[in-house]
């Protein structure tokens, strides 16, 4: 029993390394995610950009064709000046003249404004895109090394488990079936120590009898409390 117990130490301490290595490898992705994501943000940013651009070219456009309407309306009227007789008349087209002339100077105006705004846009496009740029890099650069790390990690895991049901193998069928339970409801770690006379999962209090057998090594211990094989720490331990 003594060489089984010896076996359990053993997995304890492969058990409590898998769990980390697992952990380790679960961050990856999430680290890989993390650089997708900005790569995409920033792309996001870029295309936004270049559709407010768009958005601002499109309204000047549109505001220098009503500029240009009200210039020609001012120009029609001017050229019907001389064929007006009646003063009341000739009045009202200088009215006419006056209006479609502030209307072009108003839309002038606004002509200007529309450029500046995309002046100002035109000047955060080389900002958005060295922004998307560096994104990329750095996503292309260590997604390549977060993979390799990754491959690493996983060869680990599978060194560990490997070792784990090297371990395992000799155990009697009862016992691999019970640490096995144990294994898959308590989050991978199916044996503890005994530490202070408690088990080392729960922290329950070990009655006296048990942490003498526990010493002796010669029988297998189960905590009542979480259900964890308890093992004695061999010497030097």
């Amino acid at each position: 029993m003594s060489d089984e117990i010896d076996r359990l130490w053993a997995l304890k301490g492969l058990d409590e390394q898998l769990v980390a290595a697992r952990a380790a490898l679960a961050r990856y992705p999430e680290q890989k995610r993390a650089l997708e994501a900005r790569a995409a943000d920033e792309k996001k940013k870029l295309e936004g950009l270049q559709g407010r651009i768009a958005e601002a070219q499109k309204r000047r456009r549109e505001l220098e064709r009503d500029a240009e309407t009200a210039g020609e309306q001012e120009r029609k009227f001017a050229s019907q000046l001389p064929m007006v007789k009646k003063n009341d008349e000739y009045q009202a087209l200088l009215q006419e003249i006056s209006a479609a002339k502030t209307r072009r100077s108003e839309i002038e105006t606004q002509v200007l404004l529309q450029m500046d705004t995309e002046d100002g846009l035109g000047r955060e496009r080389p900002v958005a895109e060295k922004a998307l740029k560096s994104a990329e890099a750095e996503l292309n650069t260590r997604r390549a090394e977060i993979e390799a790390e990754e491959r690493a990690a996983q060869q680990k895991v599978d060194a560990l488990q490997a070792q784990r049901a090297e371990q395992m193998a000799p155990l009697p069928a009862a016992m691999r079936s019970r640490y096995e339970r144990a294994h898959q409801s308590l989050n991978g770690l199916a044996v503890v120590a005994i530490l202070k006379n408690a088990c080392g999962g729960c922290y329950r209090a070990q009655p006296p009898q048990v942490v003498a057998e526990a010493r002796r090594r010669d029988r297998l211990i189960i905590c009542e409390g979480c259900g964890r094989l308890l093992v004695w720490p061999p010497e030097g331990a």
